[in-house]
């Protein structure tokens, strides 16, 4: 079997990234377990396609399948490459978030769909379509945690990518804000401690990235997991929820085990806009406590922002540079809020008639899709534009760097490459 596997980028998302993939882009894990979940005893030929460093070639070779994987921003790409290779008498095997959410579509230009995770479902397929009989739906969200396998990395490039290796202990989330998908597609499954740290030695790196959505809970397992990170000497990042910070042990524990920095998804300055979509922390006043109590450990603080809610007004979101260079950040990305399908964001604003767009290729973030409460969708994006350029001013950057908690000229070199790097993103 000749097997092609593609990770689809949205072109837009190409133009930015593929320039400043190097200061701002961890290695996607996508294809590389993907490769893992192939089934060995089939002797497949595996070629792989990460389209923010290779070109999709449809002529290259004739394959039996391709499987491509996508989130909505780059469906509209996946389904242009899925017409081209059907074309030529390829079988279209599609997953990811966004497919996981709207299989109907997805089936309207492949041929088989997987929903949700792949480590059931993907093997399951290839048996299957070795026999001549794939199912057209494959659905398996139960698995046991201990037979997930480690990503192939070796045999995807990640040639634009930073030099830093990523890795996930928990990848899902229970909590339920109405925005994001990531609940939907799976939940809280934490995987055996030994499995992580026996993956983190085999990668021979004093630095990896966590992609957990978020690390710190569940509690316990944290507080063991990062007990085994200290005796392997290496630095780490992760994502974490604002209230980790009033957690004294969690963040020690953090501290001793090198934790250099978390990303936080603040959203907004507006307790009202929080509350409104569910978010567990909602007390913004609290947040510059926050950001000097993750210093006072020596993590420095990736704060993200949501522009769009309903209670936010203009006067309020050109407030949000100011308001977040008193706090401190050390470094700031923003989003205009986006309904991605599946979320409770998008069917409430659905039903009430609020969605301006369903073509997915504008699902960025950094475009309005959806009609505002309080501005029109093109003054969002302005206000969106000009928050970002102001927030990344080189005399704001120059003082985050100055104000960040690790004080290596290392690390605050690596900051201000970030810093630069993100000034270009929200243009």
């Amino acid at each position: 079997m000749k097997l092609l596997l593609i990770h689809a980028w949205n072109k837009d998302e190409r133009s930015y990234r593929g320039k400043l993939s190097k200061l701002l882009s961890y290695p996607s894990l996508t294809l590389s377990t993907l490769v893992s979940l192939v089934p060995t005893d089939l002797g497949s030929e595996i070629d792989v396609c990460d389209e923010m460093s290779q070109k999709v070639d449809y002529d290259k070779k004739k394959y039996d399948v391709v499987a491509i994987s996508f989130e909505t921003s780059s469906s509209i790409q996946a389904y242009e490459h899925a017409k081209a290779f059907k074309q030529r008498g390829a079988y279209i095997l599609l997953g990811g978030y966004h497919v996981s959410n709207l299989p109907e579509e997805g089936l309207e230009h492949g041929d088989t769909v997987i929903i949700g995770a792949g480590e059931i479902s993907f093997p399951a397929f290839f048996y299957d379509f070795n026999r001549g009989q794939p199912q057209k739906v494959y659905d398996h969200q139960k698995f046991d945690v201990c037979h997930i396998k480690v990503p192939a990395r070796q045999q995807v490039s990640h040639a634009k990518y930073l030099g830093i290796p990523a890795i996930i202990a928990d990848r899902g989330c229970n909590n339920s804000c109405k925005f994001c998908a990531i609940s939907k597609m799976w939940r809280s499954d934490p995987r055996p401690i030994e499995a992580v740290v026996d993956e983190l030695k085999a990668l021979k790196t004093n630095k990896v990235i966590f992609f957990d959505p978020n690390f710190f809970k569940p509690r316990e397992y944290a507080l063991e997991l990062m007990k085994a990170l200290e005796k392997l000497n290496i630095r780490w990042a992760s994502n974490a929820t604002a209230d980790v910070a009033f957690d004294d042990e969690l963040l020690e524990a953090a501290r001793r085990s090198r934790c250099t920095g978390v990303l936080i998804g603040f959203e907004s300055l507006s307790e009202q806009s929080l509350k409104g979509v569910k978010k567990r922390f909602s007390n913004t006043e609290k947040y510059k406590e926050i950001v000097e109590r993750m210093h006072h450990y020596n993590i420095a603080v990736n704060g993200c922002f949501v522009l769009g809610f309903d209670h936010d007004t203009e006067e309020e979101l050109l407030s949000m540079p100011e308001r977040i260079r008193y706090m401190h950040l050390d470094l700031t990305r923003f989003a205009i809020l986006t309904p991605i399908p599946g979320s409770p964001l998008f069917k409430e604003l659905e039903e009430q008639g609020r969605i301006l767009t369903r073509d997915w290729s504008r699902y960025t973030q950094h475009r309005a899709v959806f009609q505002p409460i309080h501005m029109s969708p093109q003054r969002l994006e302005e206000i969106y534009r000009k928050v970002w350029a102001e927030t990344y001013q080189y005399k704001n950057i120059i003082e985050r760097v100055w104000h960040a908690p690790n004080k290596s000229l290392i690390e605050k070199t690596v900051l201000l490459g970030s810093n630069i790097g993100f000034k270009y993103v929200g243009i």
